[in-house]
């Protein structure tokens, strides 16, 4: 007898030249089985120049297309995460007895304020923040994308022959991926820290809540080349730590790093040696993320070592995967 299929939906990542893909089946019983999991190369890297360019946006998108094909799959139902140089992302006070239409008139006024140029269009999405209303103040969190990003995104779905529903920033899939894997504590405050070579993303989650972002590119992090791929594990624990200590100061969650309860720590260069001196240097808990550790793996998935022994790099393209 044939098995049943669930809602199967498809979680998509691409950082510069790494192309991840996931595909999650939801079974009627509410569990998430993933019956694909790949990674490959493109030789155009994915970036905020090449996405301005035409034919590089269709020339990737032809090469996700090969990638694809070569694996057999039909890619239908996706969702694909943005990094967040492509997105503008504020947390701004709203009046909290605003009407929904005052509440958009406010955000679309603080986007004009904020955004790159009064010339550009903006798709924007936002969402209320339910546990931090205080004296009748409501804080909201704000995505804004140019819809010329937008327009190219599309144009490569179309060159790759993908069918995607959603467009997802990243730091929200992770935590997302977070959520699914972690038994996450109602009155914990954690730091989700993205770590590869161009610099460190901090998300603090509080409450089980957004809270608050901050990104650091590698050229203001004072590094070699402007690149962490330059610095010893040692460096670039005493930046992280450094960097850590000044958000959880600037935004009134303590005087230390351990005021924070929890680290997660993910992305593409989290080494087994700069982990261990992480938790040698804190009373934290630290771990790196492992997005695959409630989920069921599928008997026929066939997965690179490499994979299982840093599966932080997949948190990005599951989460993307469970956006519901």
């Amino acid at each position: 007898m044939k098995e049943s299929k669930g809602d199967i939906r498809f979680g998509i990542f691409l950082k510069e030249d790494n192309f991840r893909l996931v595909e999650i089946e939801n079974s009627q019983d509410h569990q998430h089985r993933i019956n694909k999991i790949i990674q490959a190369k493109t030789d155009i890297a994915f970036d905020l120049n090449s996405i301005n360019n035409d034919q590089q946006v269709i020339q990737i998108g032809e090469q996700i297309k090969d990638i694809v094909e070569v694996f057999h799959l039909q890619v239908r139902n996706a969702v694909f995460s943005m990094e967040c140089p492509f997105a503008l992302i504020k947390k701004i006070p709203i009046d909290a007895n605003f009407s929904q239409g005052d509440v958009i008139d406010q955000i679309d006024w603080e986007v004009e304020k904020f955004s790159y140029s009064p010339d550009d269009e903006y798709i924007v999405d936002f969402q209320k923040l339910e546990k931090t209303v205080t004296a009748g103040v409501q804080q909201m969190v704000v995505v804004a994308v140019r819809e010329k990003i937008i327009q190219q995104l599309r144009k490569m779905f179309r060159a790759a022959r993908l069918s995607v529903n959603v467009i997802d920033v990243d730091i929200f899939s992770a935590a997302r991926a977070l959520e699914a894997n972690y038994e996450l504590k109602a009155d914990e405050t954690i730091a989700l820290t993205d770590i590869d070579e161009n610099g460190i993303k901090i998300t603090i989650i509080k409450d089980k809540e957004f809270y608050h972002y901050r990104e650091l590119a590698g050229g203001k992090l004072q590094v070699e080349r402007a690149s962490l791929k330059f610095a010893d594990e040692n460096e670039i624990v005493n930046i992280l730590s450094k960097e850590l200590k000044s958000l959880v100061v600037d935004v009134d969650i303590g005087d230390s790093v351990e005021s924070l309860q929890r680290i997660f720590l993910y992305g593409n260069y989290v080494k087994d040696g700069f982990l261990e001196n992480m938790q040698n240097s804190f009373n934290v808990r630290i771990d790196k993320i492992n997005p695959f550790r409630k989920l069921y793996i599928a008997p026929k998935v066939s997965v690179d070592e490499k994979i299982w022994s840093h599966p932080e790099m997949f948190t990005i393209c599951v989460g993307s995967a469970l956006h519901q």
